[in-house]
């Protein structure tokens, strides 16, 4: 038989302790007042041999203490290690993984901690040899999300390709393939498919993964939808969303396999209090991460777009002193007004509608008392409303710009308008092969970019110092 204890190190006269007690002892031969040896010949673990005869010359014999079981009156085997010898193995607080078979025991760094560990001497090497980071890319739309992180990283001085690129939508991937030829090269692997029909290659390892988790299920009108299309008088769970529901699962079994030293996941607001966050957070922290979240806003961050997004850092254990979310600042100043960023449109353009469907469900809104009402910005303003992926549909909570003279007409914002407002640069939808409609759908799915620009400058800044003054220390040594 064989017994696996995952404990911790303990402390005892500020030396580390191996405590490891019971019938398991016991059950592989290891009884009160039996000798064992200690082989230490091994870096990265200790074993304990039970001695059966006359011990090896020159090693050290031990015996197995113990103490007495009050219900039975019986002896309770206990193998206890406290010398400062110790911490050439391990340090104290450190997870172990104790494997007791056959009159051996084995004690080794537990493997969460082995992981964190090839982790970060995995980037601590790339970013010494001022390599390429290699980073791993879930829901990848057209790449802007990823355009941002890459040209923050770029900013700060280091260097990032998309090695993995999982996009379900053909039309998505061929755009950011097209107009982000610097995310890729000849390493890059692009996959068309649904995440969860995706194999997982642990054999591929990621530097960084950046996944702008779906949010349909979880945002507000997401939500509401989800209740309506029940029609039934209880709260949904996000995660109960057909399509976008469980994958975040998926993106976790991804963490699992490849084993990224630094995780960006960005997403509405509301996605703090889901299930789904909750899980996240208790599944990496158990994997050896340190997660942080803030919600950042991109009128503070130099858009137009008043969006709030939910941004999640998590960072291998070895980097949660260095990396401070604290230290995302904004790289851009916004526009003062909307007109800035306005294209100049005809007053006679077919773009000027009358929009009357909207009119009267306004009307009827007002009758109703309904809070909702259109979404008309003149120019003059400093700010505007979010716009999402389903813009072309002409919702009347969309934002629409009024016709300068005429209070019965309005318009959409052209595709170039709308990455303006989002301080996307034009050059992600500039093809003439991008319909207006599919130009919407990215921009208004992905992320407004200085926002993440300047969560990548920051990830690659702290970055970059760490492995300077690793350097300094080396050469000071």
């Amino acid at each position: 038989m064989t017994a696996i204890i995952v404990t911790k190190v303990g402390e005892k006269r500020e030396n580390p302790r191996i405590w490891i007690e019971g019938r398991k002892l016991e059950r592989e031969g290891f009884c009160h007042g039996t000798s064992y040896t200690v082989d230490s010949r091994d870096e990265n673990q200790l074993v304990l041999v039970r001695v059966n005869g006359q011990p090896v010359d020159g090693a050290e014999v031990r015996k197995v203490s113990g103490r007495v079981r009050r219900a039975s009156q019986t002896v309770s085997p206990i193998i206890d290690i406290n010398s400062r010898e110790l911490s050439r193995w391990f340090r104290v607080d450190e997870k172990l993984r104790v494997a007791i078979r056959r009159g051996k025991i084995i004690i080794k760094i537990h493997h969460t901690k082995g992981l964190a560990f090839e982790r970060l001497e995995r980037i601590r090497k790339k970013l010494a040899e001022n390599r390429k980071l290699a980073v791993h890319s879930h829901y990848h739309g057209a790449g802007i999300l990823d355009l941002a992180i890459h040209s923050g990283f770029a900013r700060a001085g280091v260097k990032t390709f998309v090695q993995v690129a999982i996009e379900m939508e053909r039309k998505y991937l061929d755009i950011s393939l097209k107009q982000n030829p610097e995310l890729f090269d000849e390493d890059s692997i692009l996959i068309e498919a649904p995440i969860q029909d995706v194999r997982f290659d642990p054999r591929v390892k990621a530097d960084v993964l950046v996944a702008g988790l779906p949010c349909t299920g979880a945002s507000l009108a997401g939500r509401a939808k989800m209740r309506d299309t029940k029609g039934e008088k209880r709260t949904y769970l996000p995660e109960e969303h057909d399509s976008a529901g469980a994958l975040f699962y998926h993106t976790l079994r991804y963490v699992e396999a490849s084993q990224p030293a630094v995780i960006v996941l960005e997403n509405v607001k509301a996605y703090s209090t889901t299930a789904s966050a909750a899980v996240i957070r208790a599944l990496l922290s158990g994997a050896g991460y340190t997660v942080s979240e803030r919600v950042l806003n991109g009128n503070e961050f130099g858009a137009l777009e008043n969006r709030d997004r939910l941004c999640i850092i998590a960072v291998t254990e070895g980097l949660e002193d260095i990396i401070d979310m604290s230290e995302i600042v904004p790289l851009t100043v916004k526009p003062e007004r909307l007109s800035d960023v306005l294209q100049p449109i005809p007053l006679d353009s077919e773009r000027w509608k009358s929009f009357d469907y909207l009119r009267l469900k306004e009307e009827r809104d007002i009758a109703a008392g309904k809070g909702f009402r259109r979404q008309l910005f003149t120019g003059e303003e400093g700010h505007i409303a979010t716009v999402t992926r389903q813009y072309m549909k002409c919702r009347s909570t969309d934002p629409f710009i009024q016709h300068p003279e005429s209070e019965e007409l309005s318009r959409l914002l052209t595709p170039v308008e709308h990455a303006r407002v989002k301080g996307i640069p034009e050059k992600l939808i500039s093809d003439s092969d991008i319909a207006d409609t599919t130009a919407h759908e990215v921009l208004g799915q992905s992320i407004v970019f200085p926002m993440f620009e300047a969560v990548g400058f920051a990830l690659g800044k702290q970055l970059a110092e760490w492995i300077s003054m690793e350097e300094m220390a080396a050469n000071a040594a």
